[in-house]
């Protein structure tokens, strides 16, 4: 017998032993004495198993040593319904507990949290199933689920159901039960709880029961409605010895009278008597028109099917005929066979799933197909056929290859049947092997990629060769096709061209991902030809260069102008890390721009820059080249595109995720501190304008976590030459930028032209404006704020652009002309901020457009100011970024001006319950 208890101890680490206990211990209730349990006893999930949880369990004794031991162990799993007592659960506040009603233990509560479904389901009367866990003698519900009856299978909760005191939850057990067990045997126990329920009990029960348990016992209480016993006493006198009452007329009427009555009751002795006495009905018409229409075209059938002479055929069959049409079940023709279906008007109205099998059947053979007209006829009933009629046809063909393969009657089938077919067709040599590969190509078009993937591995080799099918292979398998008719046929010149530019075609569509390890399955006398080097550029950068980079270090530069920017800009950066043969490099170079030059000027920045690693003493000239030619190509590429800027690799990137630039724009901030001997330390690290807080500089030995970290200052040129920056070149060339943080500042041009592109437009001309290095103050966000158009005069001049600290608005000197007295710190437009953290200036204390000196307060929001004279309106930024005088009173920071009835200005407290002001002399 299963006892239930709760979980007091489990598992845990037995440190005497040096490894995992296997055993526990289970607390039984009104028993002082634990009972332990073995892991092999377990019988749930180990994690399942917390402390004070309700599991069941057998009991055994231990012979050796005499004790109670625990087998069997299972979680105790309740069954109950959601309980309210008072709580409106449809409130929209939920709260936080609620109440299960169950037999264990009457009513238990049971928090949100254990809920394992949405609280859109929980409604009083819910039921549930749970484990129950114990809190000193109170008892809390766990882990809560939907009980969801029609799917249970676990025998212990269905037993929990089926013994439950209340019907309803009892029968819901029966569904569990029936998907374990036999129809029989669920009518058997069911039989036995009805005899002990009353009457409103039983009617409980069977409402919850399934539908079919409902209607089993339903149908017993109904009885059957019988003829009278003369009726039935004649029929089975006639049934004993029909040969007398065959003669009879009156007899004979009499019987097809009763029979007339039993038809709608007892169909089954109606079709077995139809079988053997139908000629009962051959001269009685009137009396066949009164069966039920599949009963009379039995009848029918059965006199047509056994009639000696064929005179009075033809009006059976039109009557046959009208039968059928008035019955609405299409399973009347199972009882009408093929002969009868071939005679005229029969024919006419037969589905055409009958009618196409008669014809099938009349083809038994390959020597059959001298009959096309047949497979015309069966292709002309398809063409008039549903959808759901072909489906239910083309199983006739199935295992009638030369007439399902016709090219009439193919066409009807499934793409992916057709297929099939046409590979067959194919694999047994088909001689219009063209046509049938064009049209298995068209086929498959149509087929999803898992169908097409099983499709072309079965095609014959010589098939897979064919360039319209070749096209449905993966990029790698049509590299490995070509290559193998290449070893065929890459004797003729004209085909080796032709396979050899496929190829780089086939290269060219792959994934970005797959395009080199296709290369390297080119033989090098191939892959190192034109229409494979097409392909170079759109490989990822560093695999250009070390696909290439034997040629480029033994001084053949025939590669070079098939590879993209970036790559080339890498190049150098390996020619100058490795320092090989870079005075070949640039030997050959020279030789080859004679012809071709090199038009890129991000790569002929890095070009003149190696140029100048040999040739040390033009390095001051080589920088303002390098100089000239990247603002040049900022000021062109920003003119004709729209695109976002991209310098790549020759900007280091920002490492930071949270700092939303791409080019690292990180200033020098030396950070003093103190030693232990007393002596002044100076820390070196970097400031980020954009958070406004330290980012730590970048280290190649280390792998930091932290968030700010990667400052690119300085150069790195022990990294790999992959992660090089102009940094690491120019300190390999020797070139030292003026100003010393020239990297940065050009950084934080191009991430702000990114960002606001507009806004580096001249007003004037439209052109972008090149940055001043000279300008932005240490802890402006911007790493370059003042800007000049390069076509001086009348243009756009000294443009000053930042990120307003109050409310993040761009502050742009052509909108924002006003400055504040303390440092010239220019008033936003948006929000009125001057100078932070200003004593003096309080937002809104001059118009930010006119100059005009107070604002008026809008009377709805106080964080409104509206100019009196020129109309224009500012938001305030945040309470804690308001700046100016504090009130003497309340102490709120911000005083602000404005202009009073009698004209005077005068600074007013902004707090709503201050009524502090004061006049202000002008």
């Amino acid at each position: 017998m299963r006892e239930i208890g709760f979980i007091k101890w489990y598992g845990g680490y037995d440190h005497q032993r040096n490894r995992e206990n296997d055993f526990g211990y289970i607390g039984r209730e009104g028993k002082l004495d634990d009972v332990k349990v073995y892991r092999e006893e377990v019988c749930c999930s180990e994690s399942d198993l917390k402390e004070s949880i309700l599991v069941t369990f057998e009991t055994t004794i231990n012979p050796t040593n005499n004790k109670l031991y625990a087998k069997k162990l299972k979680l105790f799993t309740e069954i109950g319904r959601i309980k309210n007592f008072g709580i409106n659960i449809n409130q929209s506040v939920k709260p936080n507990y609620w109440f299960i009603e169950c037999e264990y233990d009457g009513h238990i509560l049971v928090h949100r949290k254990d809920f394992n479904f949405i609280e859109t389901d929980l409604t009083e009367g819910t039921i549930v199933k749970f484990l129950i866990q114990k809190y000193g003698k109170e008892y809390k519900a766990k882990n809560v689920h939907l009980f969801n009856f029609r799917e249970e299978i676990d025998p212990d909760i269905i037993e929990r159901c089926l013994n439950h005191k209340d019907p309803r939850i009892c029968a819901l057990g029966i569904w569990g039960y029936i998907n374990n067990n036999s129809f029989d045997k669920a009518i058997s126990l069911i039989e036995q709880k009805l005899k002990k329920y009353s009457d409103w009990e039983k009617k409980r029960f069977l409402n919850q029961a399934p539908g079919l348990i409902y209607f089993y016992f339903e149908l017993k209480t109904i009885s059957p409605s019988l003829l009278n016993q003369n009726q039935l006493n004649i029929l089975f006198q006639f049934l004993t010895n029909n040969s007398i009452f065959l003669k009879n007329i009156s007899v004979n009427e009499e019987v097809l009278n009763i029979f007339d009555k039993i038809q709608t009751t007892n169909l089954s002795f109606c079709n077995n008597f139809i079988d053997k006495y139908y000629n009962l009905y051959l001269d009685n018409p009137i009396y066949r028109k009164r069966l039920r229409t599949e009963l009379q075209v039995k009848c029918l059938v059965k006199i047509i099917s056994n009639l000696d002479s064929n005179i009075s055929i033809h009006s059976l069959l039109n009557e046959l005929q009208e039968a059928i049409v008035n019955s609405k079940s299409n399973n009347i023709w199972i009882a009408i066979p093929n002969y009868i279906i071939l005679k005229q008007p029969i024919w006419s109205i037969a589905p055409q799933s009958r009618r196409i099998g008669i014809l099938v059947s009349q083809l038994s053979n390959v020597q059959d197909l001298a009959q096309e007209n047949k497979i015309l006829e069966i292709a002309n009933l398809l063409e008039e056929s549903t959808s759901e009629e072909i489906t239910k046809i083309i199983p006739i063909l199935q295992d009638k290859f030369w007439i399902k393969s016709h090219e009439s009657i193919l066409k009807f089938f499934p793409v992916t049947e057709q297929i099939n077919i046409l590979i067959s067709k194919l694999n047994n040599g088909h001689s219009k092997n063209i046509e049938t590969i064009n049209q298995l190509v068209k086929l498959l078009c149509n087929v999803s990629s898992n169908e097409l993937d099983k499709f072309i591995y079965i095609l014959p080799n010589e098939v897979k060769q064919n360039d319209a099918v070749l096209e449905f292979f993966p990029a790698k398998e049509q590299v490995l096709i070509l290559l193998s008719k290449l070893k065929e046929e890459g004797q003729i010149k004209n085909q080796y061209i032709y396979i050899t530019n496929k190829i780089g075609n086939v290269i060219y569509r792959a994934a970005n991902d797959e395009r080199i390890i296709l290369i390297y399955l080119l033989p090098e006398s191939i892959r190192y030809k034109e229409p494979i080097l097409n392909v170079l550029h759109t490989l990822i950068p560093e695999e250009q260069v070390k696909l290439v980079w034997n040629f480029i270090i033994n001084g053949s530069l025939l590669t070079w102008f098939y590879m993209s920017r970036q790559a080339k800009i890498l190049c150098v950066y390996r020619l100058a890390k490795e320092n090989q043969n870079i005075s070949m490099f640039l030997s050959e170079l020279k030789r080859i721009q004679k012809t071709s030059p090199e038009n890129d000027m991000l790569v002929r920045c890095t070009l003149k820059i190696l140029w100048a690693k040999e040739n040390s003493k033009q390095c001051e000239n080589v920088f303002k080249q390098v100089d000239e030619l990247l603002i040049q190509y900022v000021i062109e590429t920003v003119n004709t595109s729209n695109e976002l800027l991209n310098l790549d690799p020759l900007l280091p990137y920002c490492k930071p995720t949270e700092v939303k630039v791409k080019y690292c724009e990180g200033k020098l901030w030396h950070k003093k501190g103190n030693q232990t001997n007393g002596e002044a330390e100076i820390t070196t690290t970097s400031y980020c304008p954009r958070t406004r807080n330290i980012c730590n500089l970048f280290d190649p030995n280390k792998k930091e976590n932290y968030n700010l970290y990667g400052a690119r200052l300085y150069a790195e040129c022990s990294q790999d030459w992959q992660d090089w920056s102009l940094l690491e070149l120019f300190q390999t060339a020797g070139i030292i930028p003026k100003p010393e943080d020239y990297i940065a500042k050009l950084s934080g041009w191009i991430n702000r032209i990114n960002e606001i592109r507009s806004r580096f437009k001249c007003s004037v001309c439209g052109d972008i404006m090149p940055h001043n290095i000279e300008y932005a103050k240490f802890r402006a966000k911007f790493r370059v704020t003042v800007f000049s158009c390069q076509h001086g005069g009348n243009h756009d001049y000294n443009i000053y652009l930042n990120e307003c600290w109050g409310c993040n608005a761009i502050i742009d000197s052509r909108e924002s002309k006003y400055q504040s007295k303390e440092d010239k710190y220019y008033i936003c437009i948006h929000c009125g901020s001057g100078t932070r953290h200003s004593n003096t200036y309080t937002q809104g204390d001059i118009c930010p457009k006119c100059g005009m000196v107070g604002m008026n307060v809008s009377p709805s929001n106080n964080r409104y100011r509206q100019c009196l004279s020129c109309k224009h309106s500012i938001k305030l930024p945040d309470k804690n970024k308001i700046t100016g005088p504090r009130c003497p009173e309340c102490k709120t920071t911000g005083l602000f001006l404005t202009v009073n009835q009698n004209n005077e200005l005068v600074r007013m407290c902004r707090s709503r319950f201050c009524t502090y002001s004061i006049v202000v002399s002008n």
